[in-house]
């Protein structure tokens, strides 16, 4: 193992890995933006971060973005075009491993260690997911995800249907769950060979068909699983066979994504807007974005937002928990319209870190927050790479 492997690097991301732990804090943080990837760097756990000068990844929009402490690797996912990205050097330098790809929108990316193993997953736009057993030089699909039934009913607007979140179960590396979004819910337990649509939560009234965002599992037992969605939170204990609806699209947080357990207390933390991406976004200049608390297995929800502005401008769209052994818990928001926080005191109070960031954006989410003029030079940048409708 190489000395940069011993690191711990939080990682933010739109789509990526955004839990880390560790004995000591974590030195640095990266956080990927649709301009690149931010680097900040601390002394300790309560000393200030401070921006580094070089962006790393410059002008690429960054959708994943996830450090293997093992083998020392920094992995990047981009949006639209670029593929995935590998740095053995903590970001100064990166290489292309797209062998097998068949599409350059890499949307999400999880690493899991089986052993000996490092696997590498990938979900793409259009749907497709991979699997890597070789640090990501080559790529293998699994095209069986398309034979579930029901495809045909899979969209996105102005765009297409996409892998949004990987995730797989702690003990079982073959039990893989993927999120597409908007489409549906799949496992596979036998390593992608073979997939299963969990989609019994469905009622024929939901305003939109399954917008499906992430899978979080209860730190000691795997079965029970937290799904956040476009159209609320569903929680189960028997491994996705049934659900219970706990918020649905009347909830403050109606449009819920990152989503995170407290690795020692009975505490919940989920973000989102307070409402799906429509031209209210843009009219009001924010989604009403919602940082929430439960203590009660998410059955009620308290907002925990001490310190940001009310409301937040435009919409709070990544996340990252990072936990150590030195410097307690530490949770972290960023904004589309460039704003960071920081909580030390599970979300009872936020600092903030910067107000004049790049957008820290989920695809082109953020464009719903810019001036007339920069949205339309911005969507018809994404037109000439035939990547919005």
């Amino acid at each position: 193992m190489s000395e940069q492997a011993a690191e711990t690097i939080i990682c933010m991301s739109a789509n990526g890995k955004t839990t880390s732990s560790s004995q000591a804090a974590a030195r640095r943080m990266l956080i990927a933006t649709a301009d690149g990837v931010l680097d900040y760097r601390r002394a300790g756990p309560s000393s200030a971060w401070i921006l580094q000068p070089d962006m790393l990844l410059k002008d690429k929009h960054v959708s994943a973005l996830v450090y293997d402490e093992r083998s020392g690797l920094l992995f990047g996912a981009l949006h639209f075009e670029g593929g995935v990205l590998a740095s053995a050097d903590g970001g100064e330098s990166w290489e292309p491993r797209n062998e097998g790809l068949q599409s350059g929108h890499a949307y999400t990316l999880l690493v899991q260690h089986d052993g000996d193993r490092t696997i590498l997953n990938l979900g793409t736009e259009p749907v497709m997911f991979y699997r890597s057993f070789d640090l990501g030089k080559s790529w293998t699909a699994y095209p069986s995800c398309l034979d579930v039934e029901g495809t045909e009913h899979w969209f996105f607007p102005r765009s297409q249907p996409h892998i949004k979140n990987i995730a797989s179960h702690p003990s079982r590396p073959d039990e893989i769950y993927i999120c597409v979004e908007q489409g549906d819910l799949l496992r596979t337990r036998d390593g992608g060979k073979s997939w299963t649509s969990l989609h019994s939560m469905e009622r024929a009234d939901d305003k939109f068909r399954r917008d499906q965002h992430r899978i979080v599992f209860w730190r000691d037992n795997p079965d029970e699983i937290f799904f956040t969605t476009g159209i609320g939170l569903y929680h189960t204990v028997d491994g996705g066979e049934t659900w219970e609806r706990l918020t649905d699209t009347s909830h403050v947080c109606a449009y819920p994504d990152p989503f995170f357990i407290h690795p020692r207390k009975d505490l919940l933390f989920m973000q989102g807007a307070g409402m799906n991406p429509n031209p209210n976004w843009g009219a009001e200049g924010t989604a009403h974005p919602q940082f929430m608390t439960s203590t009660d297995r998410g059955k009620t929800w308290q907002t925990a937002m001490e310190g940001m502005p009310k409301p937040v401008s435009g919409n709070l769209e990544v996340a990252a928990m990072h936990d150590s052994a030195e410097g307690g818990l530490e949770l972290y928001s960023g904004s589309a319209c460039g704003e960071l926080f920081m909580s030390r005191d599970d979300a009872a109070t936020w600092q903030a870190i910067s107000h004049t960031l790049p957008p820290m954006s989920k695809g082109p989410h953020f464009r719903h927050f810019l001036s007339a003029e920069a949205r339309e030079a911005y969507e018809n940048k994404l037109r000439a790479m035939n990547a919005f409708a």
